[in-house]
This record gives C-alpha cells, sequence and structure tokens, in this order.
C-alpha cells in the first residue's frame, strides 16, 4: 500500500524561510532606530511614529490582500511582494527625512502586508486540518527566527558598514527568494509533480468545502460573537507583544543602561523564545486536539500561555537587576507564542471560503494594536518620560486577551471545530 507524500511540510518549511526574510527586513529599523535618531535628529514622537507607521499600512492592507489571495492564489502575490518590500528595505537606507522615511515605511507595510493571508490561503489547501495548528506555529515561528537573528546581525553590519548599509545589505536576499518561490509552490497541490495520489487525496477531502471564487457573506462573518473576541484577542495581545519590535532596544539602552551590543543580544532573545513558543505551542494543541478535542486543547493553550505572558512581563518590569528584568520580559514572549498557531488556525475555521480575507481581518486589527504601541510609547516618553505606563496598560490588556479567548473557544463552537 502506497504512503502520501510529504511535499506539504516542503511548502510549510518554504513559507516559514519566507517569513524569516519578512520579519528580518521588517525589524531591522528597531535596532537602527537608536543610531538613525540621534543623526537625524528626531525627537521621541517622532521616532515612535516612524516605527509605528509600517504596522498602520500592514493592517490597511491585511483584508484586502487575503482577498485577492482567496481569489487568485497566493503564488504570483507573495513573490511579487517579496520582490517589492525588499525593494523598499533598500530606500530606508537611503532615507535622510522625516517624510522620506514615513512614506518608505508605510509603503514596505503595505507590501508586506501580502504575505501571511495569503500563507493562510496556502495552508487551507496544503495542510490537513490536524497539522493545521503546527502548520500555523512553524510559519509564524518563521517570523521570530528572523526577528531573532536580525538584531546580532544588523550590530555587527552597522558596527562594520553604517546602518544605511546594514538595510542595503539585508535587501539582497529578496530576489532569490522570489525565484525559489516561485519555483516550488503551486496553488493548486494537484498540480505540483511531486505530490502523488495519495497526498492528493489527503489534501482534496480538507480544502474548502466550496469554490473559493464564492463569495462567503460578510454580514453573517460580521454578525459572529466569535470572529468579534477573536479580533479582540488580536489587539489585546499584540498591543504588548508590539513593544519588543520596535521600543525594546532603546528601552534596554535608555532604561536599563545597557550597551548597544548587549541590547543587541537581549533584543534578540524574545523572538528566539517565540520560535520555541510557537513550534511548542503548535505541535501541542495538535496533540491535545488529538485527545481532547480541537475547542478545549486551544482553549488551555491559549488562556495558560496569556496569563502567563502578562505574569512574566509584570516580573521584567519590577525588576530592579536590568538584566535580570530584560531576561524575564523575554521569556514573557515564549508564553506569548504558544497559542498564535491556534489563532490562526481559527481564523481560517471561522472565514471558510473566506479563509485569506478573515485571516487578513484578524491581523489587520492585531496590526492597529501594533501601530498604536510605538506612536503611543514615543507620545508618552517625550511628555512625561515614563516607559512604565504603556508597559502596564499592555500587561493588563493582554490578561484581557486571555479572558476573550475563552469566548473564541466556547463550548458551543466545539461541534464547528470537528
Amino acid at each position: 500500500m502506497s504512503q502520501p507524500t510529504h511535499v506539504r511540510y516542503s511548502i510549510v518549511a518554504l513559507a516559514t524561510s519566507v517569513n524569516l526574510l519578512c520579519y528580518a527586513d521588517r525589524t531591522a529599523i528597531a535596532v537602527a532606530a537608536p543610531v538613525f535618531q540621534k543623526e537625524l535628529g528626531f525627537a521621541p514622537a517622532r521616532l515612535g511614529l516612524i516605527l509605528g507607521i509600517f504596522s498602520l499600512a500592514y493592517a490597511l492592507g491585511q483584508t484586502p490582500w487575503g482577498a485577492a489571495a482567496d481569489r487568485f492564489g497566493a503564488r504570483l502575490i507573495i513573490a511579487g511582494s517579496i520582490l517589492c518590500w525588499s525593494g523598499f528595505t533598500t530606500l530606508t537606507g537611503l532615507a535622510r527625512t522625516f517624510g522620506q522615511m514615513m512614506g518608505i515605511r508605510f509603503t514596505f507595510g503595505g507590501l508586506e502586508a501580502a504575505l501571511s493571508p495569503s500563507t493562510a490561503v496556502a495552508f487551507t489547501r496544503w495542510t490537513p486540518v490536524t497539522e493545521r495548528n503546527t502548520a500555523f506555529g512553524v510559519f509564524l515561528s518563521g517570523g521570530r527566527l528572523g526577528a531573532a537573528l536580525t538584531p546580532p546581525l544588523a550590530v555587527y553590519l552597522m558596527s562594520h558598514y553604517g546602518w544605511r548599509e546594514m538595510f542595503i545589505i539585508l535587501s539582497l536576499l529578496g530576489l532569490p527568494a522570489a525565484l525559489v518561490w516561485m519555483f516550488w509552490f503551486r496553488d493548486n497541490p494537484a498540480a505540483h509533480e511531486f505530490v502523488n495520489g495519495d497526498e492528493r487525496e489527503m489534501l482534496a477531502a480538507n480544502a474548502p468545502a466550496a469554490d473559493t471564487r464564492e463569495r462567503a457573506s460578510w454580514a453573517a462573518l460580521l454578525s459572529s460573537a466569535r470572529l468579534w473576541n477573536l479580533l479582540g484577542v488580536s489587539f489585546t495581545t499584540t498591543f504588548l507583544w508590539q513593544f519588543y519590535i520596535t521600543w525594546f532596544p532603546t528601552y534596554l539602552i535608555q532604561k536599563r543602561g545597557l550597551t548597544l551590543r548587549e541590547a543587541g543580544f537581549y533584543t534578540g532573545l524574545p523572538f528566539m523564545f517565540g520560535v520555541a513558543g510557537a513550534w511548542l505551542g503548535g505541535m501541542g494543541t495538535d496533540y491535545l486536539t488529538r485527545h481532547i478535542g480541537v475547542r478545549r486543547a486551544r482553549w488551555w493553550v491559549g488562556c495558560v500561555g496569556l496569563v502567563a505572558t502578562s505574569t512574566l512581563m509584570l516580573a521584567g518590569v519590577l525588576w530592579q537587576a536590568p538584566r535580570a528584568g530584560a531576561l524575564l520580559m523575554a521569556l514573557a514572549a515564549f508564553t506569548a507564542d504558544l497559542y498564535i498557531g491556534a489563532t490562526w488556525a481559527s481564523a481560517v475555521e471561522i472565514g471558510g471560503t473566506a479563509a485569506g480575507a478573515v485571516a487578513g481581518l484578524n491581523n489587520a486589527v492585531s496590526n492597529c494594536a501594533a501601530f498604536a504601541m510605538p506612536v503611543m510609547m514615543g507620545l508618552v516618553l517625550e511628555f512625561n518620560g515614563s516607559w512604565n505606563t504603556l508597559l502596564v496598560a499592555g500587561i493588563l490588556s493582554t490578561y484581557l486577551g486571555a479572558y476573550l479567548w475563552t469566548n473564541v473557544q466556547a463550548r458551543k463552537y466545539e461541534a464547528r471545530s470537528r
């Protein structure tokens, strides 16, 4: 008896690698921020806008790109996105004024917005339901790994070449990544020459039941309490998490008194812990699913992880020793990422034939928080100099996210989650 091939695993691995590159290009600016802030003379409020404007454009682009992927597939959209955002990584290194930096980072965010919702569409076709939490967890861990590797690499490139040259060097990986994606990925698994009949049948059985060109009813989707609770979770938890990707290096230098090299090391830790959290959370959720069901598995992983995140972050903020505090804050990223695979799996489940659009909407709301955090932090720092005000607000919002997650996984949704 023949066995299904495993091409689907290579698709997940390739998408994960693309996400690694995406986050490397995206997060390099946080490491460069203390340097170019001084060189270009940006006040904290202006720096906050520069760090946050990416996420605003990223949020605005999510649902349109997801709807486009639902209709046209992910292959061309993702390849084009890689090429375009790589070009804007180069342009970031060429910017000389506040207006230029804002325009470049806004466009950059809109272009990178295509990746996650398009990948969500790809995974509805390339992953069985029983493997989907793990697939999303692995994919999202690629972003965490990219963000983890970037700070020490960026510090090295900046110290040897300069912050402008650092952006240009990072952008060079875009062309080969786009070419590899085009060569290997197919929108329809049946069109892939290395997929055998058994894997093709297995994936077809898990594909969306209706033709993806049919439009799901947005009126029905937007009246779903489950969807609104999911959007609430994404906003409340991202508000705190975005601190890592924007202000954390500056916080460690200005508030905790670490050197640039030390800050580069500790800035990478949350994302390394996030890789482990995304992998363990995805695989753990799928393991628990086979024993206690989808709803309860997602419920336990999400609630335990988010409560632990808030508690660890609070301990880190209050801890007096700077390096021990930074380590506790970094550990909070591990527990925060335990549930992210389940979040995306829940989004495509709610979306059905509009999986890409709903996943995009969910990520859009998440990135509204990602825009709000750095901008508000810049304003607070400029007017009263308090780091802890927004950090405590983020801690409280994550506790709220844990409560909202219980509503997403309420018992009445158990039947449709199977």
